[in-house]
Order: structure tokens, then C-alpha cells, then sequence
């Protein structure tokens, strides 16, 4: 019997959708092996025990801890987020909202303070919490919302840091609540170029120079 064009058509899609959520699936899972071995050296860094996980596989990402992170964090937790391979219409969704394979770091200060910071792309900072703060254009054309006392001595600590690492950022938010600090990073750009434990050392750095300025 003589299939039609329309189901020629279906069986055609439903073959490609196959293969590539295949393919999409066993790249991730390298992906995410490969992510993490890079960021194992930074780990080093920040703390000299941790406990990991996969997010249920390689494919999707991993998340970290460290109960008892080096100064001036108090402890933190690395989540490794892998962009949707596997289904190309989720895939194309997060590549027009430039959404790649992303770092999100939360951690507790040692000595948290009165001082605010978020930076993000500026229709990002839009909510009507941050309206009445300052705000300045940082490095790259990000926008940098802050208050509280000191918060320009902070913002000229955190240029440096930005300047590097801005082209991939997509949020910074330190405040006063915990997690106090925040960042959420895309790897595309980072990973393999900056070593994860000159990424983690120049966060901590960052850091440490605006407490001891206090």
C-alpha cells in the first residue's frame, strides 16, 4: 500500500525528532562530564570538602556544595545547568534568549553587610523593588542597581571582575538576605578559556577586597 505525502511527512519528522533528541542526550552527557571536570579545580579553591550530585543525569547538569567554603564565603552551592539539546524547539527557545550552558553560584557571607548590588542586562532590572535604587551603566552595557552606604566603593571593587566576566553574566545580586550573594553565568566563552580556579579565585578575590575595605 502506498503511503501519502502527509504520512511520508509525519514518520520523516518523527525520525528526525528521534535522532536528534538522541544525539542532543549523549552530547549533554559529555557536556556535563566535561563541565564538571573543568570546574573541579576551582573547587580547590573555595573549599577543601564538597558533596555533588548529577541533576538525575550528566545530560542535565550537577549541583555542588560546600558546607564550609574558604573566606569570605561561609559555604556555597554550584549548580552546573545544561542547556535543552535534546528537544530542538526548547533548544532554539533558550538560544534567542541566549540562554547557554550556565553556572549558578549562591553562597553565605561571612560577614554579610547593609550594602546591595545587582547587576544583570537592563530589561532585567526592571521590578518595581529595585525602582527606587541607584543605578549606573557597568562594563559591557550591563546595568548596575545598588544602595546603601558604600555601594559606589563596592561597584568600583566589582568593575574589575566585571569587565572580565561580563560578557557572559547573566545575573549578580548581592544582598542582605541569605544566600547573599548570587551569580548566574553562561560557560559559552568561559569554559575552556578562563581555568575554573582562576574563575573562582577571581570571585573570591572580588570579594575579599570589598569586605576588607569596610
Amino acid at each position: 500500500m502506498q503511503m501519502n505525502t502527509g504520512t511520508i511527512a509525519v514518520i520523516a519528522l518523527s525520525v528526525f525528532l528521534f535522532l536528534w533528541y538522541i544525539g542532543g542526550h549523549l552530547y549533554n552527557r559529555q557536556r556535563g562530564r566535561y563541565l564538571f571536570r573543568w570546574l573541579e579545580e576551582g573547587l580547590k579553591v573555595l573549599g577543601e570538602e564538597y558533596r555533588w550530585g548529577w541533576l538525575g543525569s550528566p545530560a542535565s547538569g550537577a549541583r555542588i556544595l560546600i558546607p564550609q567554603a574558604r573566606p569570605p564565603f561561609r559555604r556555597m552551592e554550584i549548580t552546573l545547568l545544561l542547556e535543552n539539546r535534546e528537544i530542538p524547539v526548547l533548544w532554539l527557545a533558550d538560544l534567542l534568549q541566549k540562554k547557554r550552558d550556565a553556572i549558578i553560584i549562591k553562597a553565605t557571607l561571612r560577614s554579610p553587610e547593609s550594602r546591595e548590588v545587582q547587576v544583570g542586562p537592563p530589561n532585567e532590572l526592571r521590578s518595581a523593588a529595585l525602582l527606587s535604587w541607584k543605578r549606573e551603566t557597568g562594563p559591557h552595557g550591563l546595568m548596575v542597581a545598588y544602595q546603601g552606604s558604600g555601594s559606589s566603593s563596592c561597584l568600583a571593587q566589582l568593575t574589575p571582575w566585571l569587565t572580565r566576566y561580563g560578557p557572559h553574566l547573566r545575573r549578580f545580586v548581592l544582598q542582605r538576605e541569605d544566600p547573599h550573594l548570587a551569580v548566574w553565568m553562561n560557560l559559552t566563552g568561559v569554559v575552556p578559556e578562563v581555568p575554573s580556579a582562576v574563575f573562582c579565585a577571581d570571585l573570591q578575590a572580588t570579594l575579599e577586597v570589598r569586605k576588607d575595605e569596610k
